[in-house]
C-alpha cells in the first residue's frame, strides 16, 4: 500500500515536471492559475525551501511579509508613506504650554496596538533658574517621556527647575516619536531590580543571550 501511495506522488510529480513547460502555469485545486505554480489551500512543509530572488535594483521599492493578526499574509511597502510600514516617526508641535511644562499630552494612540518612544525633543524660549528652594545650585536638561493612560500613549514635557525668561513668551516644544506596532517586537516582562541600598546592581538572568 505504502508503494502504491508512493509511486502515485512520484507519477503527480512526473507529470507536473513536463507540464509546466508546455502549460506554462500550474494549479492545484484551481484551474486557472494566476503564477507558474498555484496552490490553492494549506500548504506544509517539512525541510527546507530556498527561495531564489533577484536583487533589487536601483529605484525597485523593497517590500516585507508580515502575519496579520487573522493569520493572513500582508506586504509592507516601507517606501510608501501612505502604506503600513514596520515604524513611523511622527513629530508632534506642541506650541504655548504653562512656560516650559507639558505635563500631559495624550497623543490618542492605543498602548495595547503600538509602542511609543520619545527619540528628540527641544524648547524654543530662553530659560532662567526658577526662584524655588536651592534651585541656584541645580542646571537643567529638558525631561521627555512616554506613559501609558486610559489606554492610551501621553507625553510629559519639561526643563526641571528653570522656566521661561519672558513669562509672557509664547514657547514651543518640538517632539519626535518613533512608535511600531507591537507585532512587530518581542515585549518582555517587568525586571524587578533590588538594590538593597547600594549603587550597583546585575540581572541575574539576561533577557537576551
Amino acid at each position: 500500500m505504502k508503494q502504491s501511495y508512493l509511486q502515485s506522488i512520484l507519477l503527480f510529480a512526473w507529470i507536473l515536471c513536463i507540464s509546466a513547460p508546455v502549460l506554462s502555469q500550474v494549479g492545484i485545486n484551481t484551474s486557472t492559475p494566476r503564477k507558474m505554480l498555484e496552490v490553492n489551500g494549506d500548504v506544509q512543509i517539512s525541510g527546507s525551501i530556498d527561495v531564489a530572488m533577484d536583487p533589487l535594483k536601483e529605484g525597485q521599492a523593497s517590500t516585507f511579509l508580515i502575519q496579520d493578526t487573522d493569520d493572513s499574509l500582508k506586504s509592507l511597502d516601507v517606501s510608501n508613506p501612505t502604506g503600513a510600514a514596520l515604524g513611523y516617526i511622527q513629530e508632534y508641535v506642541i506650541t504655548n504650554p504653562n512656560l516650559d511644562w507639558v505635563r500631559d499630552f495624550d497623543t490618542g494612540i492605543d498602548a495595547s496596538e503600538f509602542v511609543l518612544i520619545t527619540i528628540s525633543a527641544y524648547f524654543d524660549e530662553e530659560l532662567v533658574i526658577s526662584t524655588s528652594a536651592n534651585a541656584i545650585d541645580n542646571a537643567s536638561l529638558p525631561y521627555t517621556a512616554t506613559f501609558i493612560k486610559n489606554g492610551t500613549w501621553h507625553i510629559i514635557a519639561d526643563y526641571p527647575m528653570v522656566a521661561n525668561l519672558d513669562v509672557n513668551a509664547i514657547g514651543t516644544w518640538t517632539i519626535k516619536t518613533l512608535i511600531f506596532s507591537k507585532d512587530l517586537s518581542k515585549q518582555f516582562g517587568t525586571v524587578n531590580i533590588p538594590m538593597g541600598d547600594g549603587t550597583t546592581g546585575s540581572a541575574v538572568t539576561p533577557i537576551i543571550q
